[in-house]
């Protein structure tokens, strides 16, 4: 009889979230006595495990990184109790690490208008070649292989507008596909008015639904539009809400001069660093079209390379507010490349 009315419990989980509590009180409890003695631990654990459940149902909150040593070389099997978290100066409790086997999204949002699509088609040999040939060569060479062995890829391209070629999947030839559908836009009129930021926020719309702990925006494209560039504080506060990583490849020169540079190639630079450095992506941005390869090889081993650690946030007070972040790695000789600002 006794067991029937045992009080029971079920376990927490790995990630420290309490599971519910159940207490069953038969007709022969009492309020008195030694039935009282014997409740009152027990109501003090439920109150206990009640107030951990409330503090881990957060959302929790997800960084990745990069950490190399002083050669340059990547660090690898970095263990959670290498890696420490400061949030506003103060220690917070990492509660995941993943490496290679992270679940990942990542969205390729390619400019596919006459700025990147000059030719009809690329002639190497007369000199002709547009700078998204040379993008989608790269992508259907194998790229997708091993990005698609821990989560799924989207590709999308845009000018006036942005549409969808592939949604988020992990089948490659779908993929290659998609990229292979694609036509140069060598024909479409006022080029120079299309809008970055819209494309940005169509790629970073479906990254947020998704569930994969790690996010990557990869937008192509030439220039920044003066439209785009009025909404860079908004752009990245968006970016500090969201994690979702960013890296951007610019047709663009690095340092822009002369009589004849517009005014979309002189702000072309600060806008897309500031939004990279927001997430801890990175802005590959030259007028060569010889070093493409360079940028694509360089992106793919640092997704391969990177880490995602994830944290449930400290109470951040009734308003959303930054919050500076800091991660050391092993200590702190090692290059540690990351967001520094989140908003919760």
């Amino acid at each position: 009889m006794w067991d029937e009315h045992r009080p029971t419990r079920t376990h927490t989980d790995q990630q420290g979230q309490a599971g519910s509590v159940k207490v069953r009180v038969g007709p022969c409890a009492s309020v008195s006595g030694f039935t009282m003695k014997r409740a009152l631990p027990l109501l003090l654990a439920v109150l206990f495990l009640t107030t951990l459940a409330s503090a881990d149902s957060r959302e929790p909150r997800f960084i990745t990184f990069a950490a190399k040593e002083k050669s340059g070389i990547y660090l690898r099997n970095l263990k959670m109790s290498e890696v420490s978290l400061l949030v506003d100066d103060q220690p917070v409790k990492v509660s995941y690490l993943g490496y290679k086997n992270v679940e990942t999204a990542i969205a390729f949002v390619l400019e596919n208008s006459p700025r990147t699509a000059p030719h009809p088609v690329s002639m190497p040999q007369w000199g002709k070649v547009n700078p998204i040939d040379q993008i989608r060569y790269q992508l259907v060479s194998d790229y997708f292989d091993r990005l698609v062995k821990n989560g799924t890829v989207m590709i999308a391209e845009f000018s006036k507008e942005t549409k969808l070629l592939q949604d988020f999947t992990n089948d490659e030839f779908q993929l290659e596909d998609a990229i292979n559908r694609m036509q140069p836009n060598s024909i479409e009129l006022m080029p120079e008015n299309i809008e970055v930021g819209r494309a940005f926020a169509f790629g970073l719309e479906r990254l947020r639904k998704r569930p994969e702990k790690r996010k990557v925006l990869v937008l192509v494209t030439t220039t920044v539009d003066r439209e785009s560039y009025k909404n860079m504080e908004e752009y990245q506060e968006t970016l500090r809400r969201n994690d979702v990583d960013l890296y951007v490849v610019s047709f663009a020169p690095r340092f822009p001069a002369g009589s004849g540079t517009t005014f979309e190639e002189k702000m072309n630079r600060l806008f897309f660093l500031n939004l990279v450095e927001e997430t801890g992506g990175k802005l590959y941005l030259s007028g060569e079209y010889a070093f493409i390869t360079e940028f694509t090889g360089d992106l793919r081993t640092r997704l391969e390379n990177s880490y995602t650690l994830g944290f449930y946030p400290p109470d951040g007070g009734d308003e959303p507010s930054d919050h500076a972040i800091k991660i050391v790695a092993r200590n702190e000789k090692v290059s540690v490349t990351h967001r520094k600002k989140m908003i919760w």
